[in-house]
């Protein structure tokens, strides 16, 4: 056996799609057998080894065209709001982009990851010496650039 059967193809798009494996294999083989049997069945399909092949590719394609449309999205936003910046212009209107227009390119940017709302802290584990030297350099840094600025005051303190 060569090449799946439809309804193995279609099993297959259902399992790829999410679908649980006896869900699958109902639909796809119209089954209306017991419970019990639909499982056993189901999964003894999983195990082969073309059927198995074909969900992974299946899967694989799927992600490679979420992160396509991704990569479109992102592109689109970024032309958007870049043409909006250098030109105050929407290339394709020619009038001023709406508040309308930038929100739906903020929220069609969020969906993709561009913007978020999230702040990064990040924390170094530093001893209390550590931390106290970086202070007097920062001050001694500070009291270097009044002086070459000539600010008149020597002294930060």
């Amino acid at each position: 056996m060569d090449k799946l059967t439809s309804k193995q193809e279609r099993f297959c798009q259902l399992i790829a799609g999410g679908s649980d494996q006896s869900t699958a294999y109902r639909e796809a083989f119209n089954s209306t057998g017991k419970a019990s049997t639909v499982h056993s069945e189901a999964s003894r399909l999983m195990k082969n080894p073309k059927v198995a092949a074909r969900v992974d590719a299946i899967t694989q394609q799927k992600t490679a065209a979420i992160a396509r449309v991704a990569v479109n999205d992102r592109q689109l936003v970024t032309n958007k709001l870049r043409a909006w910046v250098e030109d105050g212009v929407d290339p394709k209107t020619g009038e001023e982009p709406t508040a309308a227009q930038l929100q739906a390119a903020q929220l069609l940017g969020r969906t993709v990851a561009m913007f978020s709302d999230k702040q990064v802290i990040e924390k170094a584990d530093r001893s209390a010496e550590e931390v106290a030297a970086e202070i007097e350099r920062r001050l001694s840094q500070a009291e270097a650039e009044q002086a070459i600025e000539g600010g008149g005051r020597n002294e930060l303190h």
